[in-house]
């Protein structure tokens, strides 16, 4: 498979480019809204029974307009066609059909991509035009999978309506003035193994060292993010990095809240657990300022009025998606580093369908809990793996320890140190066994507990009142053999 690597680039206020990029985020915008009034008008026109609207009305004269050029070019491109197949040899011609359009109808109220793009060719549109054609292309390629979504989403609510909340509205308009851009390895091309040239603009951006990296460069990404630019540059590496062959040594990770990933391989080697209470404090505090300061900004406004961000609100974003990053490429790293010296081919990353917007675990948890990106960690994961050519699967977990069925096979009146270590001598056999499973389910053989975690006794035990009693765990003592935390 091919090997990318991307790398990201910051770009601030004071910076000379950041008025042009603006100016591109913002014609994407312009661009996407386009599109989407276009198709928008042409749908809702031919399937309500009301009568034609103003806008409605000139969206279709304009496409009546312009159909014979469309058509017009059409056939050209066809000929030109033609005589290029004629120029080959007789065995390699091929069948070149001639693909008019037609004007959309109550028969067929849609609008694709082809028609559209070609409609704006015609017509010259002004938004179109604002940015190179290619980027222009993608931003429309985003709201046509938008509408794509849509209509199967329509579909599927029309023969299953229990599986929905409300029935599915259509794409709206973006709000926000600002859109990412992409650009293509046409537009965007690397001059003097340092500076970044773009389309319609003589300014260039130095990146430094990152112009003698050893890939070639396939696209650039400009996203807008919390009051500055990030250019992201896609480099295709020169190798393809092959996946490992199965030698079925596997790792399973799970991804929590106080514990941010508990990780267990069937190598022999002792659990290893990745703290998450760093994180908790940065998004309790973040929670903190973002409330003060939200509140000091909506005071006395209704919900319609108003402004709903500040510079301050963004810095303090900023600041608390920088400190997350780090610390989920230090435990990516941590994972991948443990995946390499144990020589995994597979990992598998446990996470349950809709998990947080069904999280039931009280008010502060819930937030605590929600307030974590653990798909971007999953994403770094992945991303490193990759790179070793290490298989990454995502799945759904199996189960979860229950606070009830602890306590109800615990003898209450125990002092508390021992209560403790009873307790400990069950939670954490029988949370592994929940990560385990999920490695059978994954079409993994059996993790032999003997080789996977060092035992506290010398005789395995099956766990009371645990419903994993077919796989039979050693007993853990509290603070013998625990998991090894980062």
């Amino acid at each position: 498979m091919a090997n990318y690597q991307t790398m990201q680039i910051w770009v601030k206020k004071n910076h000379r480019m950041h008025g042009y990029f603006k100016e591109m985020c913002q014609h994407a915008k312009n661009m996407h809204n386009t599109t989407n009034f276009y198709i928008r008008q042409v749908f809702t026109a031919f399937t309500q029974e009301k009568a034609f609207q103003p806008l409605q009305e000139e969206v279709l004269d304009t496409i009546q307009k312009h159909m014979p050029i469309i058509n017009a070019n059409q056939f050209v491109v066809y000929q030109k066609k033609v005589v290029k197949e004629h120029s080959k040899p007789a065995r390699e011609r091929k069948e070149i059909k001639c693909h008019l359009f037609k004007e959309p109808s109550r028969e067929n109220p849609y609008v694709d991509y082809n028609f559209l793009d070609a409609l704006f060719k015609s017509m010259a549109q002004e938004d179109y035009r604002s940015l190179p054609t290619q980027s222009s292309q993608g931003v429309m390629k985003t709201v046509f999978q938008n509408w794509k979504a849509f209509y199967g989403s329509l579909r599927e609510y029309k023969t299953n309506p229990s599986k929905f909340k409300a029935r599915p509205k259509i794409p709206g308009y973006r709000r926000k003035k600002e859109k990412e851009v992409l650009f293509s390895n046409q537009d965007c091309v690397i001059k003097e193994n340092k500076f970044l040239k773009f389309p319609k603009t003589k300014e260039r951006l130095n990146i430094g060292k990152l112009g003698f990296t050893e890939g070639r460069l396939k696209q650039v990404r400009l996203i807008p993010k919390y009051g500055h630019y990030m250019v992201e540059l896609i480099f295709q590496m020169p190798s393809e990095q092959e996946m490992k062959a199965s030698k079925k040594r596997y790792m399973s990770v799970d991804l929590g809240m106080d514990n941010l990933a508990t990780i267990v391989t069937n190598t022999g080697r002792k659990p290893v657990i990745v703290k998450g209470k760093n994180i908790k404090s940065i998004n309790q505090r973040y929670n903190q300022l973002k409330a003060h300061y939200h509140g000091i900004l909506r005071q006395g406004k209704n919900t319609n009025e108003g402004l709903f961000t500040s510079k301050r609100l963004e810095k303090i974003n900023y600041k608390r998606f920088n400190q997350i990053k780090d610390l989920f490429h230090k435990a990516s790293y941590r994972i991948e580093k443990i995946a390499l010296e144990e020589d995994i081919d597979t990992i598998i990353i446990g996470q349950n369908k809709a998990w947080k917007q069904h999280a039931k675990m009280g008010k502060r948890n819930n937030q605590s809990f929600t307030t974590i990106p653990h798909r971007l960690l999953m994403q770094m994961i992945k991303y490193k793996a990759q790179r070793h050519g290490i298989k990454v699967i995502v799945t759904e977990e199996t189960g979860r320890v229950s606070r009830m069925s602890m306590r109800r096979h615990l003898p209450q009146n125990l002092p508390y140190n021992q209560y403790l270590s009873m307790l400990f001598s069950w939670i954490i056999p029988h949370f592994l066994n929940v990560m385990k499973l999920v490695m059978i389910i994954n079409e993994c053989y059996f993790i032999s507990p003997s080789t996977c975690f060092s035992q506290s006794s010398s005789t395995p035990q099956a766990i009371s009142g645990s419903p994993f009693n077919d796989f039979i765990v050693p007993t853990y003592t509290l603070f013998v053999d625990l998991p090894i935390s980062i």
